[in-house]
């Protein structure tokens, strides 16, 4: 039985995003492929979040192991820095 596509969004920062429709049994890569392509920017730094907050770390695995819905956004922004514990807090 064929699966219908779904549609995902990933959104970046400044409100920019891109959307397409994907196979369920398409790898998590490939979703970041096109993003990256399609919005100009490079994967270096950046982090792949759910809606929730949730990160997706392996880009490996297909939409439908790691549950994505039709849809859903998903947030590919730069991770923040880490504060510098040798200074303190404020």
């Amino acid at each position: 039985m064929k699966k219908e596509k779904i549609q995902i969004k990933v959104l970046i920062e400044g409100d920019k995003a891109f959307n397409d429709d994907y196979n369920q049994n398409q790898k998590i890569k490939v979703l970041i492929n096109k993003s990256l392509a399609n919005l100009k920017i490079d994967s270096d730094g950046r982090e792949l979040k759910r809606e929730d907050g949730t990160p997706i770390l392996d880009w490996d695995k297909t939409i439908e192991e790691i549950n994505i819905s039709a849809g859903e956004c998903l947030r590919f922004f730069k991770k923040a820095p880490k504060p510098d514990r040798d200074k303190g807090f404020a």
